[in-house]
C-alpha cells in the first residue's frame, strides 16, 4: 500500500454500493480509484470526502498494471468547509475540476502543477471576495503550467495571435483585439481589474480556442453554462 495525497476532481457510481474517483495525486498524477462498500448507510461521512476540489489523504495500492487502483483508508486532508458551502465557490470548484478532467488526461506526477492546483483550491476556499474574473484567471495561469503561456513581451502590439501565443502587429485568424485584448493583457500583468460580463464571456471562448490550438480541448463545458447562467 502507499500512502498519497489527492485533490478529488470526479466522482461516479461504480456500483450500488460503490464509486469510482478520478483524483489528481502529488505522488502519481491523475489516477482512478474504487472505493468499495463507501455508498453504504455506514459510509455516508466518507463519500462526503469525495466532493470535487476536495483534499484528501489516501492509502492506495499502486499497480501499474491495473488502470483503477483499490483504497484501504481515506482522510480529510484540509478543512474545506468554506467552499462547500458557498454556492458560487462550488459552481466554480466544478468548473475548474471539469476543465482539469480534460486535461490532465494522462499526466504523470508534476510537483509544480499539484501545488498550483492546491494553492487554487485553498485560495477560493479563504477568499472573502470572489473575484468575477476567477476562472479566467485560473485558465491563464494553467496553461502555464501545460507549456503554453501568453508570451507577455511586446503587449503594447493591436493583437494577440492565440496560436503563437504572442502580442503581434497583424490581423491573424486567431487573436483577440480591441477591448478583450486590453482587458487581456491586464489580466497577464496581475491587474484587479472589472470587466464585463459579454467580454468575460468572450474571453473565456478566446481562452477555449486558445487550449484547442495547443491541443487540449475544453469544449462544452456544462459546469460553465452554469456559472454563465448565474454571471458568477
Amino acid at each position: 500500500m502507499e500512502s498519497v495525497k489527492g485533490i478529488v476532481l470526479h466522482t461516479y457510481k461504480y456500483s450500488e454500493t460503490s464509486v469510482i474517483s478520478k483524483i489528481y495525486t502529488k505522488e502519481f498524477g491523475l489516477q482512478s480509484y474504487v472505493f468499495k462498500g463507501i455508498r453504504n448507510k455506514k459510509s455516508k461521512n466518507k463519500l462526503n470526502l469525495l466532493q470535487s476540489l476536495n483534499i484528501v489523504d489516501l492509502e492506495v495500492t499502486n499497480d501499474k498494471k491495473r488502470s483503477v487502483q483499490y483504497v484501504k483508508e481515506i482522510q480529510n486532508n484540509t478543512d474545506l468547509s468554506l467552499l462547500f458551502s458557498d454556492m458560487n465557490k462550488r459552481f466554480l470548484s466544478l468548473f475548474i475540476s471539469e476543465i482539469l478532467l480534460k486535461v490532465l488526461v494522462g499526466s504523470e506526477k508534476d510537483n509544480s502543477l499539484f501545488k498550483f492546483i492546491e494553492n487554487t483550491v485553498l485560495s477560493l476556499n479563504s477568499s472573502e471576495y470572489l473575484s468575477k474574473n476567477f476562472s479566467l484567471v485560473f485558465l491563464i495561469k494553467l496553461s502555464s503550467y501545460l507549456g503554453f503561456y501568453p508570451n507577455s513581451e511586446f503587449s503594447e502590439r493591436e493583437y494577440f495571435d492565440l496560436e503563437s501565443a504572442t502580442f503581434v502587429s497583424e490581423n491573424s485568424y486567431y487573436n483577440i483585439s480591441g477591448d478583450n485584448k486590453i482587458y487581456f493583457t491586464s489580466l497577464l500583468k496581475n491587474k484587479n481589474i472589472e470587466i464585463p460580463y459579454q467580454n468575460r464571456k468572450e474571453l473565456i471562448k478566446f481562452l477555449q480556442d486558445f487550449y484547442k490550438l495547443h491541443h487540449y480541448n475544453i469544449d462544452q463545458l456544462k459546469s460553465y453554462e452554469v456559472i454563465e447562467s448565474l454571471r458568477v
